[in-house]
């Protein structure tokens, strides 16, 4: 049996090719893209599956089931007896006890002043994780950059050393020259493989702060020189960014909820010293007769009036006062601190941002050029080589101790450096 092939199944048997084809190169496009996180991404992905903010949204949830399970009421208390004989005669009894002095409504206060401890809490936390992201991002940023930079170094290095041999068989160099030129190389190549381990260690705290895979290889995507807009660094002052951070660090208002919640349990253990009423209902029979009445019953508070619980209550208050008090300072260390270290870091990036790395690279060109021409010795090259690099890291260094400055000082004050104002 013989089967026609038509035009259409050529053209049908080529677009599925063409087809699968395309869905392949899309599926690695993909997988390449999935390890290139922004700092965007990278904040945003923690918040969603950072283990520790998934531990707290837990803890809201539970504080926000203790509001919804204060019952109205308690349950009543029903009690027969059952006495048997020619005078036979049963008892039944319905109690229900009363709470006075609102200790249901103190109650409902304390578990909202809970809840809204818990949403403090976790926004704290948020906060930290933020923070620490950001300072992770910019840290893999920073290795990445300098990675980058120690791989120029060696290929720069295996081109001295090429013509190192090529000079030593000529005889224009000695065999000491030479070997200078491959110690150099090794030296490079040693600095590259420390800076890869640096990336990895750097990649693992990123995935731990965003929840993924720790093996995960990760590739942040950014500018390290891309820095805040100088408009709102020269507004920022002292005074203006402590006023702020009082009125929005989350653990401050966590310190504060912390003393409301005291002052409810206050109220409660005060209410708690009114003895609660039950009121029951009787009713009795026995041979020939039926009773019905009403009974009422309260505690006669003669030994035990609450008092350890309100002395205690009291004592808390102060504690709570001495906490709130002591952290307002420490906030205002941290910012003052954040600030001052912000402002030195800027001043340090001045030093680099003028011509210092435009002549370092010129001059290490230059100096390269000259050495293939044979017109200087290769430790001329690497000094001024060493320069180069030593400059370039330690612009890198500055730039990323800005962005985690930058980091520090957000953290400090609670809010990000645009709405301080």
């Amino acid at each position: 049996m013989h089967t026609k092939i038509t035009l259409n199944h050529i053209f049908m048997i080529v677009g599925i090719c063409l087809l699968t084809s395309t869905i392949g190169q899309i599926s690695s496009a993909v997988s390449n893209e999935e390890g290139r996180t922004s700092l965007e991404i990278a904040i945003e992905t923690a918040l969603r599956e950072n283990p520790q903010l998934n531990v707290i949204r837990e803890k809201v949830k539970v504080a926000r089931a203790r509001i919804d399970g204060i019952a109205l009421l308690g349950n009543p208390a029903l009690e027969t007896k059952f006495l048997g004989g020619p005078h036979a005669e049963q008892t039944l009894e319905l109690t229900k006890a009363f709470q006075l002095g609102g200790q249901r409504g103190h109650r409902i206060q304390i578990a909202k002043s809970q809840l809204e401890k818990a949403d403090v809490e976790l926004a704290k936390v948020s906060q930290s994780v933020t923070k620490s992201v950001k300072i992770a991002f910019y840290e893999l940023l920073l290795v990445q950059e300098k990675l980058k930079l120690a791989k120029e170094i060696v290929q720069y290095n295996k081109q001295m050393r090429d013509i190192a041999e090529i000079r030593f068989e000529t005889g224009d160099i000695s065999v000491t020259q030479a070997n200078l030129a491959n110690i150099h190389l090794q030296s490079a190549l040693r600095e590259a493989t420390t800076l890869e381990s640096e990336v990895q260690l750097a990649q693992l705290t990123l995935n731990g702060l965003m929840g993924a895979p720790f093996e995960a290889a990760r590739v942040a995507v950014g500018e390290l020189r891309e820095r805040v807009s100088p408009d709102t660094h020269q507004k920022l002052t002292l005074d203006p960014l402590k006023t702020q951070a009082l009125a929005h660090r989350n653990d401050l208002k966590s310190l504060q909820l912390n003393a409301q919640l005291t002052e409810s349990e206050l109220r409660l253990a005060k209410a708690v010293n009114i003895p609660d009423l039950s009121v029951g209902a009787l009713a009795e029979h026995s041979v020939g007769e039926r009773a019905f009445g009403v009974k009422f019953s309260i505690p006669l508070p003669l030994f035990n009036r609450n008092r350890a619980e309100i002395n205690a209550t009291k004592a808390q208050q102060q504690v709570d006062t001495a906490q709130i008090n002591n952290a307002e300072k420490q906030i205002v260390r941290e910012v003052t601190a954040a600030f001052l270290s912000l402002s030195t870091t800027q001043k340090m990036l001045t030093f680099y941002e003028g011509d210092t790395l435009k002549l370092l690279n010129e001059n290490l060109k230059l100096t390269r050029t000259a050495y293939k021409l044979g017109e200087i010795e290769l430790l001329e090259v690497i000094l001024m080589q060493n320069e180069f690099i030593k400059t370039q890291f330690a612009y890198l260094d500055a730039l990323a101790a800005y962005h985690k400055g930058v980091a520090e000082l957000e953290a400090a004050v609670g809010t990000s450096l645009g709405s301080v104002p």
